[in-house]
C-alpha cells in the first residue's frame, strides 16, 4: 500500500518540476519582450523630442 501512494507522489513532483521549468520559460520570454517593447518604445519618444 505504501509504494501504491509513492508513487502517486513521484507523478506529482515531475508534474510539479514540469510546472515550474514551463513557468520560468515563459517568464523569462515575457520579460525579455517586455524590455525590448520599453527599450524600442523609450527610443521613439526619444527621437520625437523637439
Amino acid at each position: 500500500m505504501f509504494m501504491a501512494s509513492t508513487g502517486y507522489i513521484v507523478v506529482i513532483l515531475v508534474y510539479a518540476l514540469l510546472a515550474a521549468i514551463a513557468f520560468g520559460i515563459v517568464y523569462g520570454a515575457v520579460r525579455l519582450a517586455v524590455t525590448h517593447a520599453l527599450k524600442s518604445h523609450t527610443r521613439w519618444v526619444d527621437r520625437g523630442k523637439p
